[in-house]
């Protein structure tokens, strides 16, 4: 969706529908506009909103995304975004959970937290499902639009090895598969760290293709048993978060995707961890 194609009451839908999930019959969000207060506004007067958002960790690789939290009965820092993500100038409805804070093991409230975390991973899913259901734009209209382009592209190209890709965002993972098959890559999706690892080791992938959150084990587990493991120390990862992650910890990977990102710098990233890792025969 181009902004210039927003409406009011499609902003008011996604607010509607994000509310009464999150929310149910208790109150709602404080920080909740009056959606009443929407009708007849520009583009530029819904967008004001919402927090813009330019994220440009690659000069050149621009990408912007619009905010509002809203919260949810359980956690009051979960938002509604509309993201510029993979394409240029599209964008697409989303929610953030917010909660990429660095929890480790041995903190006191770890099971707590990690709780919170679970839930909000099943309000996401469960109220993009719901922005789907009403014909909003989300990620798997962003998919669909793809989907030709790069179907077309794939039959052309010549083939580069195997990728497999680690990501809990199914849709986000559908897009991505298709841009690296557009570019000769085989591909294999995998939604959480556990499987991850074992795949890995099963497939001997070219390279991997790796979401930091995730179920099960997290992006630097799956990177730890990996890089312990003989047979498989030596594949490239290709690191992707839309959290803040430390310095020393992007780099145990080959290389880092600050999310959201444009499928240029998607393209650029690998071929520079590909030639990173190539070995004089």
């Amino acid at each position: 969706m181009r902004l210039e194609a927003l409406l009011p009451e499609t902003v008011a839908a996604a607010i509607a529908l994000y509310q009464e999930i999150a929310y149910g019959t208790q109150s709602r969000a404080r920080r909740a506009p009056d959606l009443s207060s929407m009708a007849g506004k520009d583009t530029a007067g819904m967008l004001a909103m919402f927090q813009k958002e330019r994220i440009e960790p690659v000069p050149g690789h621009p990408c912007v995304r619009y905010s509002l939290r809203l919260g949810n009965r359980n956690y009051p820092f979960m938002k509604l975004v509309l993201q510029e993500h993979l394409v240029a100038g599209e964008f697409f409805f989303a929610v953030d959970t917010h909660d990429q804070m660095d929890i480790k093991p041995d903190f006191p409230d770890y099971e707590s937290w990690m709780a919170v975390r679970r839930f909000n991973r099943e309000m996401k899913q469960r109220i993009e499902e719901a922005f789907d259901r009403r014909g909003l734009d989300t990620a798997a209209c962003l998919r669909r639009a793809l989907h030709d382009r790069c179907v077309a592209a794939a039959n052309d190209a010549e083939s580069r090895g195997t990728v497999l890709i680690v990501d809990d965002e199914v849709d986000l993972a559908d897009a991505v598969e298709l841009l690296l098959q557009s570019r000769g890559f085989r591909t294999v999706k995998i939604h959480d760290g556990r499987s991850a690892v074992a795949a890995v080791t099963s497939l001997l992938p070219t390279f991997v293709l790796l979401d930091y959150e995730l179920p099960e084990l997290d992006g630097l587990q799956v990177i730890a048993q990996l890089r312990s493991n003989p047979a498989t120390q030596g594949i490239p990862i290709l690191l992707s978060s839309a959290a803040q992650v430390a310095l020393e910890d992007i780099r145990k990977a080959d290389g880092f995707l600050a999310k959201p990102f444009q499928e240029s710098l998607l393209h650029e990233m690998v071929d520079r961890i590909l030639r990173s890792r190539e070995v004089p025969r």
